[in-house]
């Protein structure tokens, strides 16, 4: 049986899925097991989502990470990855294609092409 829980909250997914498909104007992004995609995270956006989830072992008053701009029109189908107007690790590739799912792991997915770069001690925005 399967059971499609969709949300933005990526803390509420952990508890109650074994695997986890990361999606962005219409896209999969990302696709793992949970533990892989909170551990081995690779694709921006997943990032991002993640950095806005409130931990709640956490000390001092931090702001949570936004991700600047808007979403995009889905009127149109894109010719460049559609992330990339809201992603500060985009290059120029990024503007001309849009990433398929590659394989960037045993049972992980993602559509990025810096997904080599994008480290799981990384925050959301950090230069790579």
């Amino acid at each position: 049986m399967a059971i499609v829980w969709i949300t933005h909250d990526l803390g509420v997914v952990a508890g109650m899925v074994e695997k986890v498909a990361v999606m962005y104007a219409g896209y999969i992004v990302e696709m793992a097991s949970v533990h892989s995609l909170y551990k081995h995270r690779r694709h921006p956006y997943t990032l991002g989502l993640l950095e806005s989830i409130p931990k709640i072992d956490q000390r001092e008053k931090e702001r949570l990470a936004t991700i600047k701009g808007l979403p995009p029109d889905l009127l149109e189908e894109p010719t460049q990855c559609p992330f990339a107007p809201r992603c500060p690790y985009a290059i120029d590739k990024c503007w001309q294609e849009n990433p398929p799912l590659m394989p960037t792991g045993p049972h992980h997915m993602t559509a990025c092409w810096r997904w080599e770069e994008i480290r799981e001690d990384m925050h959301f925005g950090e230069k790579i």
